[in-house]
């Protein structure tokens, strides 16, 4: 009984695994204030999938009126404010030049709410958007809406920061992937995701872990090297069939400075790593280490969490998975 309904659980993981390789329905946020960049970097993932884009603009409800459809608060902005539709109007002729089909939406509300709800209506594969770098006072009084959606949905969240380089919207196919894994159970679902995404696009994938290695000796350091570098080959499913061989990694030192910086040496096209629950502190200051690796990579980064569509998928991994302190996943 319990094998035939792990096995089905099993099962439903690898179809979402598969759709959120090949999305075909991405949700672009967009507080109609970001760069030329990072339209050009939803118009490549989207191009790489054949997929639609819902962009969406989450505005307060004031000077709106309302048309209400399910759950979803969909508003139409009054004539003054016809500089957000000129603003949309602009991003969605952008997609609509390089051959993505675009929807335009505007919802009224907390993007953080009606951002999920649209996600479960529309059956969303991807949700995109920008990452503002706040911290401190800023974040306390402020919050951010990109990782409001990282903590909330139970699809990947593509993050386009700072300083995401411009290479990838340059229609380029997406040639290398990184991934990093701490050995929680999440990891297999995310090795899992990025082995898929590798295979869609014969794109070259690199499993990244880091060592917590401060109070062990130099012979038990090796051990460890070995061990994890083993472990991280061992994530890879069965049946993948690679047109590149993956390649293992294993570093020391902090983690965010290690990830942030291997997506810069070797000119990675996507970080993907797991979205674990941040102190309420680290949460507010900026310090988690999704956060800080989103700030300093060089390419898009994609999370996911830990639970939703994962429950009984990590239930059924965690007997065979050591649990890891770092919460990079």
């Amino acid at each position: 009984m319990f094998v035939s309904f792990s096995i089905e659980r099993c099962e439903m993981t690898q179809s979402a695994i598969v759709r959120w390789s090949n999305p075909k329905m991405i949700l672009v946020a967009t507080k109609l204030l970001e760069g030329s960049s990072f339209i050009l970097h939803a118009i490549n993932q989207a191009k790489l999938s054949k997929a639609k884009v819902l962009l969406v603009h989450v505005t307060s409800p004031s000077n709106m009126r309302t048309e209400s459809r399910d759950e979803v608060q969909a508003i139409v902005p009054h004539f003054h404010a016809g500089s957000l539709m000129d603003k949309m109007d602009e991003m969605v002729e952008a997609f609509e030049r390089a051959g993505v089909e675009c929807e335009p939406l505007f919802l009224r509300g907390l993007p953080e709410k009606q951002i999920p709800l649209l996600v479960k209506a529309r059956s969303v594969d991807r949700v995109i958007v920008s990452n503002r770098n706040m911290s401190g006072v800023s974040r306390l009084l402020e919050g951010s809406v990109a990782e409001a959606l990282i903590a909330g949905l139970d699809v990947p969240v593509c993050v386009i920061g700072r300083r995401a380089h411009p290479e990838a919207t340059r229609g380029a196919p997406l040639r290398r992937i990184l991934v990093a894994a701490s050995f929680e159970p999440v990891s297999q679902l995310l090795v899992g995701f990025a082995s898929t995404l590798a295979e869609f696009n014969d794109a070259h994938l690199t499993l990244l872990h880091v060592l917590d290695s401060s109070t062990v000796s130099e012979q038990e350091r090796e051990m460890s090297r070995f061990a994890a570098r083993r472990r991280l080959f061992e994530l890879i499913p069965k049946d993948a069939r690679h047109r590149h061989p993956p390649v293992g990694l294993v570093c020391e030192g902090d983690p965010a400075e290690i990830i942030a910086a291997e997506s810069r040496t070797t000119s990675q096209d996507l970080l993907i790593l797991g979205s674990p629950y941040p102190s309420v502190l680290s949460w507010l200051l900026g310090t988690s280490i999704v956060h800080r690796v989103i700030v300093e990579s060089a390419c898009p980064v994609i999370t996911i969490r830990p639970r939703g569509t994962s429950d009984d998928f990590l239930e059924v991994a965690a007997a065979e998975q050591p649990v890891d302190s770092h919460e990079y996943a």
